[in-house]
């Protein structure tokens, strides 16, 4: 392993790791919801909050998918390192798979889980230029709808891909089946399950 391309992952790494799982597990229960992630701080490319989510979900059992830029020496690296995870080439075989919203791969391609294992679906992180709960210049607004949310809850993100929002509003797997959705910015989290119902505002 070449220390040059290696860097500090946590620094307190067992309460940094339960802070932003337990601030993971709120966004994907109560969609919309924004959070703070800054435990990690940038990787090359990747913002503090994407190298925190994957500093406490990727583990020695996943499989994780590099779109540009981010398939890159130093950060494979540096997650192989600090998780143990696993990269593969193969799209379709991955539990996660790790873009920027202008680098979208092909949603057909991912992993949707079964009527029996839901849960194997792929979890596409997907990093976007800004977060907010209110509207932003040149940005997308979605009202939400469905569990974990009273009523509605209005999200509004900007560069968001156009073929992520018909996959979202489209909602072309059948339940259970589909994929999990977490939006990531600067320093910042929120989530969009697939069991949220999404409409463009």
């Amino acid at each position: 392993m070449n220390s040059i391309a290696l860097q500090i992952g946590f620094q307190e790494p067992v309460t940094d790791a339960q802070q932003v799982f337990r601030s993971l597990l709120k966004v994907m229960s109560e969609p919309g919801v924004i959070e703070s992630l800054d435990q990690a701080t940038t990787l090359e490319t990747l913002c503090p909050a994407a190298f925190s989510t994957c500093l406490a979900l990727l583990d020695s059992t996943t499989r994780i998918w590099l779109a540009e830029p981010f398939n890159s020496d130093a950060v494979a690296k540096n997650l192989s390192f600090h998780t143990g995870c696993r990269l593969t080439q193969t799209v379709g075989e991955a539990d996660f798979v790790l873009c920027r919203a202008d680098q979208l791969p092909q949603l057909d391609q991912l992993k949707r889980g079964s009527a029996e294992y839901p849960d194997r679906g792929c979890t596409l992180l997907v990093q976007v230029d800004q977060i907010s709960d209110t509207a932003l210049p040149e940005s997308t607004v979605l009202r939400l709808q469905g569990p974990g949310i009273p009523g509605q809850r209005t999200l509004a993100i900007s560069s968001l891909p156009r073929e992520l929002i018909h996959y979202l509003t489209g909602r072309p797997d059948p339940f259970p089946l589909g994929l999990d959705i977490v939006l990531l910015a600067d320093n910042v989290v929120t989530a969009i399950p697939r069991t949220t119902r999404v409409e463009v505002n």
